[in-house]
């Protein structure tokens, strides 16, 4: 059996019909990229002890929520079960 990609942000645009879904989807994948983004922005300020802990916890904290809203948009949708 082999492993299969899935496009969800393709699937969930097509079968979603409402549009505060798709807005809200689309945003929640953004917390997501602006998570990362932060995450790899405080790297050198972790590394050299000039972050606090909000500093620390906030990059990484996007990406998990931004996570967790999209796989509910997901789900709403019937893309994932």
């Amino acid at each position: 059996m082999g492993f299969i990609l899935r496009n969800y942000p393709k699937e969930f645009y097509a079968k979603e019909d409402k549009m505060i879904h798709k807005v809200g989807y689309t945003i929640a994948l953004g917390m997501m990229a602006i998570g990362t983004l932060e995450t790899l922005h405080s790297i050198p300020y972790t590394i050299k002890g000039q972050s606090d802990l909000v500093g620390k916890i906030l990059g990484p904290s996007g990406i998990v929520l931004g996570g967790i809203l999209a796989s509910l948009y997901l789900k709403e949708a019937g893309v994932v079960y």
